[in-house]
């Protein structure tokens, strides 16, 4: 019901609009539908290309990175070896058979040894050292040598236990900055471990390694172990997805202690991702979604310096942020072009419709009764079309006019004609009553008669110039017919009418009954003698409810290959013309011989019975 309600208020201003404002909104919608697929298209296809390269550019940078990046690994790891091969290290380490005063000096010479490493050595927070060595040795100012059970039980410990050396993550030190070291074991000349060199390394310090490359610490990056670990994480990103770009100074200072591992609930890029998705030795970048920013990309480097690698996330949104301001410039010269467009449609649709308004002015022109106005021809064929049309209807309603002028000069001299026509049957009735009583005066009734059947015949026939007679006065049509022939033929003529009473006050053509009988009385000479004539009449039941005549003789019947379509008589045919022209083509004629002689003659007809049904029929409604 409410789609019905729709489609005919849609309707109803459609006919309401103009057809300039309809083509131009048209236009308008479907530049407007091409522009929005086009541009969304081309923005996703140039987003993809974009954001392709823009990957492969940011995976180069961070390769370069980490190479870069690490080089201080070699440096640390080379510190570490030179004290684990130091052998006077070694030498002043073993105490088991020394006294007090050479413990405490040992202990001095170790630490003058790790103080002068760390002075050679760039970019080291601090460099410890682990033994029990000097357990029994009262400090007396500090110094970076501590007993074994401080680190024993840490997490890393029992790595290193299972290792000669290993990059370990750290607690924080009493400066509250956060740390990884690399730790590594001295044996004595025994092959026992004889003590553990942790050398500490600031986690600024190694953010200050990647300074140096632009845009390497966008979004968060992670330092990735051999194992696959996260040593470190550098750089954080805000809920809303948005990067936070400080300075590159302090985001040294902004860097998170991790653990050893990503915190699960905030990203999930952490150690059971790597290795499920980096490929060893290899690098890469994806797509991950279900960030609680929205989509990340990840981008892992190739293995540096001891296998590890840099693993950066940043946020897509981010990323594309030029790109969008792009697409927001496209856009706008696409909404440009599309108004420009709209204009120059309108200008188009203007001159294209005002052909049309000059036709409409015309027919409004013509609708007074200005016959003689014209078109003018358009410059499109379409138009030209039209202008022809309307000019050659205006050229045939100028001529119609002149002939309704014509014809009803002709019907007014019809109608004087048939005035005059009318007092010349009135005469003969006259005439013809004067000799039907003459007739009597000279008592010859026989004739009078003939001449009042004559009459009859004569009125019924002309009937005022109707085209219709009720069904009685056509049978008494046949009968004076029937009268005036038996008085003279020389052999006698048994007429019968067998006539259903309903059917008696129905329209029917007048004289189609008098033709056939004198088709029968012409033609029939019977054999014995005597011509029987049978009138039947009867309502046909069915839906039509048609009115059917069948008229019988016992002549000689149809001659042989006698048509109706070939027949040269005019009586017939003129009947059967006629009630096909009146009643239509379903109705007619048939003429058929009889099995025991003669003819028979079938009449199908439309039932008639009021005057109204008859107008119906004679204007052609029915």
């Amino acid at each position: 019901m409410r789609k019905g309600r729709w489609s005919s208020f849609i309707n109803q201003k459609l006919q309401q609009s103009k057809l300039s404002t309809l083509m131009v909104t048209c236009f308008i919608a479907f530049n407007l539908l091409l522009v929005s697929v086009v541009v969304w298209l081309a923005y996703q296809s140039f987003s993809a290309v974009t954001f392709a390269e823009i990957s492969k550019a940011r995976l180069a940078l961070l390769n370069e990175s980490t190479r870069r990046g690490f080089d201080f690994i070699t440096g640390v790891t080379g510190t570490s070896y030179a004290l684990a091969s130091n052998r006077e290290l070694s030498s002043l380490l073993e105490t088991a058979d020394t006294g007090r005063l050479a413990q405490i000096h040992q202990r001095r010479e170790v630490s003058r040894i790790l103080d002068h490493t760390m002075v050679v050595s760039e970019g080291i927070t601090s460099i410890e050292l682990y033994t029990d060595a000097f357990n029994e040795v009262t400090v007396t100012m500090a110094d970076r040598i501590f007993p074994v059970d401080t680190i024993a039980h840490d997490s890393w410990f029992a790595t290193l236990e299972k290792a000669d050396a290993a990059w370990v993550p750290l607690r924080e030190n009493e400066s509250g900055q956060s740390l990884v070291g690399y730790a590594q074991r001295i044996f004595d000349s025994r092959g026992g471990t004889v003590a553990y060199v942790l050398i500490r390394l600031s986690r600024a310090d190694i953010v200050r390694r990647f300074a140096d490359v632009p845009m390497v610490l966008d979004g968060k990056v992670l330092l990735v172990d051999t194992a696959g670990n996260v040593v470190m994480q550098m750089g954080k990103v805000d809920p809303a997805g948005e990067n936070v770009r400080a300075d590159r100074r302090n985001e040294a200072s902004k860097v998170q202690e991790t653990g050893g591992v990503v915190n699960s609930s905030s990203s999930i890029i952490d150690s059971a991702w790597i290795h499920e998705h980096v490929q060893h030795g290899a690098d890469g970048y994806e797509v991950v979604s279900g960030q609680p920013g929205g989509a990340q990309l990840v981008l892992y480097s190739r293995p540096a310096m001891l296998q590890w690698r840099l693993v950066q996330t940043i946020p897509v949104y981010t990323l594309l942020s030029p790109l969008r301001q792009a697409g927001w410039q496209i856009l706008g010269i696409a909404v440009l072009g599309l108004l420009c467009s709209a204009v120059l449609a309108y200008l188009f649709v203007r001159q294209i419709i005002r052909p049309l308004r000059q036709l409409i002015k015309r027919m409004r022109q013509l609708e007074k009764g200005d016959f003689d106005t014209r078109v003018q021809l358009s410059f499109t064929e379409e138009y030209a079309h039209l202008a022809y049309g309307f000019n050659h209807m205006a050229s045939q309603l100028t001529t119609l006019m002149e002939q309704v002028k014509d014809e009803s000069r002709a019907k007014r001299e019809a109608q004087t004609g048939l005035l005059e026509a009318q007092i010349k049957p009135h005469f003969l009735y006259n005439t013809l009553d004067m000799i039907h009583w003459r007739a009597l005066d000279y008592e010859a009734k026989d004739i009078s008669r003939m001449i009042v059947q004559l009459s009859k015949l004569l009125r019924i026939g002309l009937s005022g110039g109707r085209l219709f007679i009720r069904v009685r006065d056509e049978l008494e049509h046949a009968r004076c017919y029937v009268n005036i022939q038996s008085e003279r033929l020389p052999f006698s003529i048994q007429y019968q009418e067998q006539i259903d009473p309903h059917t008696r006050g129905c329209y029917i053509p007048k004289i189609i009954l008098q033709p056939f009988i004198e088709n029968a009385v012409m033609h029939g000479h019977p054999e014995e003698g005597t011509l029987r004539i049978q009138v039947h009449m009867h309502e046909e039941v069915g839906p039509h409810e048609d009115i059917v005549i069948r008229i019988t003789d016992n002549g000689r019947g149809l001659p042989e290959g006698w048509r109706l379509e070939e027949t040269s008589g005019i009586g017939v045919r003129n009947v059967h013309q006629r009630i096909q022209l009146y009643c239509g083509k379903r109705y007619g004629v048939q003429l058929s011989d009889r099995e025991s002689g003669g003819v028979e003659v079938t009449i199908t007809l439309p039932r008639i019975e009021t005057d109204e049904q008859l107008n119906l029929w004679l204007d052609g409604e029915k």
